[in-house]
C-alpha cells in the first residue's frame, strides 16, 4: 500500500538508541577538505620560519612598512626608556645590547624633540616677558620656536653621528669578548646610528619640565637645575653607552666629550632663552635734588659771568 502525500511531509519522532541495548544508529559524516597551511610553501626548510614575515620587515626604502618598524613599540616601552634616562644606574649592563640595540625606536625621540621645542619657546617666552614686566612694547618672539628647533635637532642628529663614527674609528671590528655565563665569543661592535639617536633623543626628555623651571627669575636656582638635569641626563646616557665606549682606545676622552657637550646644551638653553643679562640700571636722581642741582649750577655760573 502506498504512503499518502500526508504521510511523507508530516515529522516523526525517533526515539535515540543507545549502545547498551545493542542497536545501531545512523551517523552522518560530513567530510570536509583539510585546509592546508597558508604559508606552508612558504616556509624555510628546517626552521620552519615563514619567507613572508622575514622579508617584511625588510621592504624598500621608499615604501611605508620599512619607517614602520622604527615606530612599533607600545607605551610601557617609551615610559620605561624615558624613566631609564633620567634616572642613573637604572639600565642593567645590557642594556644596549639587549633592548636598545635589538628594537631602536625613533616614536619617542620625535616626541620628545618636537615637545621640547615648543616648551623652550614657550617658556623662553615666560621668562622675557617676566624679566620685562611693566615694558607694555614687549612682543611675543616667534623666532625662538626656529631657534630651539635648529639647536635641538642638530645635536639629536649631529652629535649621534660623530660618536658613532669615533667608536667606528677607534673601536677594533675584530675584538673578541667571552661571555661569563655562555662560555662563548661574542664579536663586539659599535652600536648602530639609530640606535645612538634614539639614546640621544630620550636623554633630552629632563629637560622639558627643566625648561619649565627656568622660567624663575633666580640665577642660582636656574644654574642648580642646569647642573642637575646635565649630571642626572648625562650619567644615565654614559650608563647605557658605557658596554661600547668602553671598548674603544679613547674611552676616556669619549666620556669626557659626551658629558661636555650635554652640560654646554643644557647651559646653552638656560643662558640664551632664559636668563635675564645683567644690565647697571642707571641710578635715578629724585626730582627735588634734580631741581636744587640745576639752581646751583645756574647761580654759579651766572656769578663767574
Amino acid at each position: 500500500m502506498d504512503a499518502s502525500v500526508d504521510d511523507l511531509l508530516s515529522f516523526k519522532e525517533f526515539p535515540l538508541m543507545n549502545e547498551a541495548s545493542g542497536s545501531q544508529s545512523a551517523q552522518i559524516t560530513i567530510n570536509s577538505p583539510q585546509r592546508s597551511h597558508p604559508n606552508l610553501d612558504e616556509q624555510d626548510g628546517e626552521d620552519g620560519t615563514p619567507k613572508a614575515s622575514s622579508t617584511a620587515k625588510g621592504g624598500s626604502i621608499f615604501s611605508f612598512e620599512y619607517y614602520q618598524r622604527f615606530f612599533d613599540v607600545d607605551t610601557m616601552i617609551v615610559v620605561d626608556r624615558i624613566a631609564t634616562s633620567m634616572i642613573p644606574k637604572r639600565a642593567p649592563v645590557s642594556y644596549l645590547k639587549l633592548n636598545i640595540a635589538t628594537n631602536p625606536d625613533l616614536y619617542g625621540p620625535v616626541w620628545i624633540v618636537l615637545t621640547l621645542i615648543f616648551t623652550i619657546a614657550i617658556s623662553g617666552n615666560m621668562a622675557s616677558y617676566l624679566q620685562n614686566t611693566g615694558n607694555h612694547h614687549w612682543r611675543y618672539n616667534f623666532h625662538l620656536v626656529s631657534y630651539s628647533a635648529t639647536a635641538i635637532i642638530t645635536y639629536t642628529l649631529l652629535v649621534p653621528c660623530a660618536l658613532w663614527a669615533f667608536l667606528k674609528w677607534s673601536t677594533h671590528s675584530t675584538e673578541m669578548e667571552i661571555d661569563e655565563e655562555e662560555e662563548e665569543p661574542q664579536a663586539v661592535g659599535t652600536p648602530s646610528l639609530l640606535s645612538l639617536v634614539c639614546i640621544y633623543g630620550y636623554s633630552l626628555a629632563i629637560y622639558i619640565p627643566v625648561s619649565v623651571l627656568w622660567t624663575i627669575q633666580v640665577s642660582l636656582f636656574q644654574w642648580l637645575l642646569v647642573i642637575t638635569g646635565a649630571f642626572l641626563s648625562g650619567f644615565a646616557l654614559l650608563t647605557i653607552l658605557m658596554p661600547a665606549v668602553k671598548k674603544s682606545k679613547y674611552s676616556l676622552f669619549i666620556v669626557l666629550v659626551v658629558e661636555l657637550a650635554h652640560f654646554a646644551l643644557a647651559a646653552g638653553f638656560m643662558l640664551y632663552f632664559f636668563h635675564a643679562p645683567d644690565v647697571e640700571t642707571p641710578v635715578e636722581t629724585p626730582p627735588h635734588k634734580a631741581i636744587t642741582s640745576v639752581v646751583v649750577n645756574t647761580t654759579m655760573q651766572s656769578k663767574n659771568a
